[in-house]
């Protein structure tokens, strides 16, 4: 009988899979019984908080900077997103793809967000914060022409970055997962709900899924299922609002984040992989695509793809 759900806490936005966590609890209490008069152990770090010195950076980030220094790198590329209507506000992260402005984030973050901006375009009301230095955060206007792939929870959007010029943003370099991805060590980067700060945590892949069955909690479809295309589960302590954040392997953007479980659903991290994001991305935006730097020996296009991770353009609104 599978565990009973329990409720989701995570604001408007945000998407993940909750598992309950019974097991866990169980082995708690029974490592208590098995260890008597034994002192409590002291709390581990909150890996959330505010990382001493370093304004918008948690305290993970910084220890996972302080191991791997590319690390330190994701804040050039890796934004917060707010998206708002009146009396309402959702929060998630994107990732800056090239240096025309393309954000990569998901289709969750904007899909009941979306209104009209001209003939055959639509924008999000909102912005997008940077925090390219662990200093104050930069801020930037909408989301304009926003294209949408539902299968895959993906999506695509323009910033205009004149605002930030100088600011010292760098968009991502593409990377490649190897086709054996289980126990590859990734980093995701994004911004939790609740803290104006990037985050960062390191975990393994673990394996591909050409489906995967996930659990709303964005406005327009709070508590429905959902089934989407094309997603690598790994583990990975991420957490709500980090949807739309990139997943990094050696510095390189390999993928997207879609759905965050909490500690004991394992894996904890669903993402879109590189495949799906490079297919998409160069269909929509050829020019753009020609122009961006690609980290290590193969492209996202030289690996072998699943059929699932192929999307057309036609499946996004509107239409390029």
């Amino acid at each position: 009988m599978a565990p009973p759900a329990r409720p989701d806490p995570a604001p408007p936005g945000s998407r993940r899979a909750v598992l309950a966590g019974l097991g866990a609890l169980a082995g708690a209490g029974l490592l208590g019984l098995l260890s008597p008069g034994r002192g409590a152990d002291p709390a581990p770090p909150d890996p959330l908080a505010p990382a001493e010195g370093l304004a918008a950076r948690t305290d993970g980030f910084a220890r996972l900077a302080a191991e791997r220094p590319w690390v330190e790198r994701l804040g050039r590329c890796c934004g917060l997103v707010i998206t708002r209507r009146p009396g309402v506000e959702g929060r998630g992260s994107c990732v800056l793809l090239d240096r025309f402005g393309t954000l990569a984030l998901t289709a969750h973050q904007v899909e009941d967000w979306l209104v009209e901006a001209g003939p055959g375009r639509v924008a999000v009301e909102g912005e997008v914060r940077f925090a390219p230095t662990p200093g104050p955060l930069v801020v930037s206007g909408r989301l304009e022409q926003v294209r949408v792939a539902g299968a895959l929870d993906l999506a695509f959007a323009t910033l205009d970055l004149a605002p930030l010029a100088g600011a010292g943003l760098a968009p991502v370099a593409w990377g490649s997962l190897p086709a054996g991805l289980a126990g590859v060590e990734l980093v995701a980067a994004g911004w939790p709900h609740g803290h104006e700060r990037l985050h960062a945590a390191a975990g393994r892949a673990q394996l591909f899924r050409d489906y995967d069955q996930e659990t709303y909690t964005s406005l327009g479809h709070a508590g429905a299922d959902g089934r989407f295309l094309c997603k690598v589960m790994a583990r990975i302590d991420a957490h709500p609002g980090m949807s739309g954040g990139g997943v990094f392997l050696d510095g390189a953007f390999v993928g997207i984040d879609n759905a965050n479980g909490p500690a004991d659903d394992i894996p904890d991290l669903r993402f879109t992989p590189v495949w799906a994001v490079w297919d998409a991305y160069r269909k929509l935006y050829p020019d753009r695509a020609a122009t961006v730097a690609f980290a290590g020996p193969l492209r996202p296009d030289q690996t072998a793809m699943p059929l699932s991770c192929r999307g057309e353009p036609e499946i996004f609104f509107p239409a390029p």
